[in-house]
């Protein structure tokens, strides 16, 4: 095996998976009541996800504190912070993982078989500083409304 490769399709890193696409539709339809808890059936069917795959990602967004869960009557799901507050990068990451475009950003490049010879990992270095950037700088809050999206009027979020 090529040094380059881990076993991984990597070609499916760089899109955004169903399972982060529906972690993000949920906080959006989540944001719309901050202060109401929506039942996770609500949920499933305002964002058109199956049932059963959407209670493990909220499971996860619970578990990383971005959601809170109450049982019973009156329970559900509610954020636990303002929509603003919430970028697409934290939801993103907890639900995938960090965001590494090459092998070489997962395992580390000390680990690289090509370390001193390889150009190219300071281009992907940036380009993946970059996109974290991107998603950091959109919030909850730009896309909590129904109706078409205006991706010049998103908040954006300020500088960490």
């Amino acid at each position: 095996m090529p040094p380059f490769e881990v076993g991984l399709d990597w070609t499916d890193r760089v899109h955004v998976s169903r399972k982060a696409d529906y972690a993000v539709r949920s906080m959006a339809y989540l944001a719309q009541f901050p202060e109401r808890r929506v039942l996770i059936a609500e949920i499933a069917q305002e964002v058109a996800a199956p049932r059963s795959f959407l209670s493990k990602i909220m499971k996860q967004l619970v578990e990383g504190e971005l959601v809170r869960s109450q049982t019973g009557p009156g329970g559900g799901y509610q954020l636990t912070r303002p929509a603003s507050k919430i970028s697409f990068r934290d939801i993103l990451e907890l639900v995938e993982g960090p965001w590494n475009l090459v092998p070489c950003q997962e395992q580390g490049h000390e680990s690289c078989l090509l370390l001193g010879t390889c150009k190219q990992v300071a281009v992907w270095d940036q380009i993946r500083a970059e996109m974290l950037d991107v998603l950091a700088s959109y919030s909850l809050d730009g896309v909590k409304h129904d109706g078409p999206l205006d991706v010049g009027a998103l908040p954006v979020l300020p500088s960490a």
